[in-house]
């Protein structure tokens, strides 16, 4: 018998930031649907912080350097990044399976 696991992908169903700021993607894969919860206080202030980290530590922007990115767009591209990394990560049955 084929295993079918292997052929199937997690998709993104929805994204919802609740009035208490917490940040819930619900996942699909197959015909089970899991929810997630990637930030408790906003989303936008997780990416900021990791993406500070990397743009100026890593890649030695300066602070007017990241502002600017950050307030030209940036900050949804940062969002969606983010989004699109926790999916790809939860794109395996082990990593699928240990979601509550």
């Amino acid at each position: 018998m084929e295993n079918l696991s292997s052929e199937l992908k997690t998709k993104l169903v929805s994204c919802v930031e609740t009035a208490c700021g917490e940040t819930i993607l619900t996942m699909k894969r197959g015909s089970e649907e899991k929810e997630l919860v990637i930030a408790e206080l906003g989303l936008s202030g997780v990416v900021y912080d990791s993406a500070i980290d990397y743009y100026m530590y890593d890649l030695n922007w300066t602070e007017e350097q990241f502002d600017d990115y950050w307030e030209n767009g940036g900050e949804e591209k940062e969002i969606d990044n983010y989004i699109d990394g926790t999916v790809e990560y939860y794109d395996d049955w082990s990593t699928w399976e240990e979601i509550a």
